[in-house]
């Protein structure tokens, strides 16, 4: 069974959905657990580690945080001086295991995280973003939802993000939503990616990779398959790099 073709290579409809699998982005979190430490490291390079006390944001966003390390007084803390933090969702021990294909967190850098990514810690950096597109640029922490393969394009949650349309009967949901925007970097621009504006972002976002582009020459881009694409183009990327292109 084929689902589509793309200039030199056919999907099967189960190696595709094992590649969304794969692809999967990080479930959007907004709230945090009151039992597990944080890790925070300030842009000065010091490390705080201490209970999360309290959070304020904007449009979901982190731009303040207040923690308390052990045997020392709370202190405030606002996004513009954090690099980067690692705070555990509440109820983390009901997350099921990570896909096996990313066990080795290693390998896609950042091995000062794969520590905290491997215990299902939720991974947030300081990113300078204009919300919605619409307000003036401000710093913030944002939640990176492909921590595992995010060299190449960051892709962040938007906590305030529309879902299209889930399945279910009564209380159980048998088919979840979509969410239906992101906040996604490449190089040093951060935009504001929606369903709707998807179609004027795509080509800046991947069609600049000939292995990308040779992949999915005559495929007709879907919303649902944002992740794949990242991780296809980002593949594409660091083989490239490490010259191990064929």
């Amino acid at each position: 069974m084929v689902l589509f073709v793309s200039g030199t290579v056919c999907f099967g409809q189960e190696d595709l959905k094992e590649r969304e699998k794969q692809a999967a982005f990080d479930p959007t979190y907004t709230s945090y657990s009151r039992k597990k430490p944080a890790y925070v490291t300030l842009k000065d390079g010091t490390k705080l580690e201490g209970h999360i006390k309290d959070l304020d944001y904007k449009k979901g966003q982190i731009k303040r945080l207040k923690i308390e390390e052990e045997g020392k007084k709370k202190v405030e803390i606002v996004a513009a001086d954090i690099a980067d933090l690692y705070m555990a969702p509440s109820g983390m021990e009901k997350l099921g295991k990570q896909s096996a294909y990313f066990n080795d967190a290693t390998k896609w850098g950042r091995s000062d995280a794969s520590k905290h990514l491997n215990k299902g810690y939720t991974m947030y950096t300081n990113q300078t973003v204009s919300l919605k597109n619409k307000k003036d640029p401000a710093e913030y922490l944002m939640q990176v939802v492909n921590p595992k393969y995010s060299q190449v394009i960051q892709v962040f949650a938007d906590p305030f993000a529309k879902q299209t349309a889930s399945i279910g009967v009564g209380s159980l949901k048998l088919a979840g939503g979509i969410a239906k925007s992101y906040y996604i970097k490449k190089d040093d621009s951060i935009v504001w990616l929606t369903k709707g504006n998807f179609d004027e972002h795509y080509d800046r976002l991947f069609m600049d990779n000939e292995q990308f582009k040779a992949k999915y020459a005559v495929h007709k881009y879907k919303w649902s398959l944002l992740g794949v694409y990242v991780l296809d183009y980002t593949e594409f990327v660091l083989a490239e790099e490490s010259g191990n292109t064929k």
